[in-house]
């Protein structure tokens, strides 16, 4: 069986890629920045070779671990030198060998249109400044760069675009995307929690995905060369996803619309919280039904994944009062 790199290999959407692949008895090499860290340690009980690289830039490190690898996966944070390590990663890759790639970026980063446009009013939205957001377009903009050092490679690519991934609802980065949640067992949004509807993704998903993308590259190469996959199941609004964490975990959980001071607050601390405001500006919605239709892969329940990640669930929240 082929062996493939991962950058990253004990991020969320990395691990879920590698174990995708492991499952389907492909070799795996996982490149780490912590081999000792808990994550990396569980990708190699589970069979992955463990390779070690400074950060994004080490492009020797990413060469060696490559060696012998057909494919690799990547999902970078849109910095303002990602598309230089986008690219120098690809070189190394294309070096020791490596003739395809898998790229996660974003929902619609190629389409401009849905986010170079106002973030305030909308449906349900609360009536903020509805410029453009600078914030939001550097975000985008780092992503088309990085499908652009992809296209323009060379190597065989696929292009995953995944939406509102799952991991958001629980720690670390419940933190961010739902401080709320983990201070007081609140979903808070900054539009109308019935009106507003937002593409959702598992990142289990994701890593099915990648791994079909490298797997039927040589047995179905018109199924994923060359594709850009929109990456979405269930559209879910506010009120949806606090009634599935609510039934599922057993516990309270508020569920409110945030003043639109808070909303102002939010965004200022972290960016992230801008995503939930875009989807009351512009259609994010993704028809899941059709990708599963098209591609043959089950897509994962925002219910499904509460119940196989409670206890990551239970322990985002506060503690219930005696």
């Amino acid at each position: 069986m082929a062996s493939f790199v991962i950058i990253g290999a004990n991020g969320h959407q990395g691990s879920a890629t590698a174990r995708a692949l492991l499952a389907a008895g492909a070799k795996v090499h996982a490149l780490v920045r912590d081999p000792q860290t808990e994550a990396a340690q569980q990708l190699a009980s589970q069979g992955a070779t463990l390779f070690t690289y400074r950060d994004f830039g080490d492009f020797d490190g990413v060469r060696a671990a490559a060696q012998g690898c057909r494919g690799v996966f990547m999902a970078l944070w849109p910095t303002a030198d990602a598309e230089a390590q986008a690219r120098g990663i690809v070189a190394a890759c294309a070096e020791a060998g490596v003739t395809s790639v898998v790229l996660s970026t974003a929902w619609y980063t190629g389409s401009p249109e849905k986010w170079n446009v106002g973030g305030g009013r909308g449906r349900g939205a609360q009536q903020l400044d509805p410029s453009p957001d600078p914030a939001m377009i550097e975000y985008f903009e780092g992503k088309a760069a990085l499908e652009r050092a992809v296209r323009e490679s060379g190597l065989r690519h696929t292009v995953l675009r995944p939406s509102w991934i799952h991991y958001n609802y629980t720690l670390p980065l419940a933190a961010v995307a739902y401080p709320e949640l983990v201070a007081r067992a609140e979903l808070a949004y900054p539009h109308d929690v019935d009106a507003v509807r937002m593409a959702h993704i598992d990142e289990a998903d994701i890593g099915r995905f990648a791994a079909a993308a490298f797997l039927d590259s040589d047995s179905d190469p018109g199924r994923f060369d060359g594709e850009v996959i929109e990456l979405g199941n269930e559209n879910l609004t506010g009120r949806e996803a606090r009634d599935i964490i609510a039934r599922v975990t057993g516990r309270d959980i508020g569920l409110r619309r945030k003043t639109a001071e808070e909303v102002e607050a939010a965004e200022a601390a972290n960016p992230l919280q801008k995503f939930q405001r875009w989807a009351s500006r512009v259609d994010v919605t993704i028809d899941g039904e059709a990708l599963r239709r098209k591609y043959g892969i089950d897509l994962t329940s925002f219910e499904d994944y509460v119940r196989r990640e409670k206890d990551r669930i239970l322990a985002t929240l506060p503690p219930v009062e005696q």
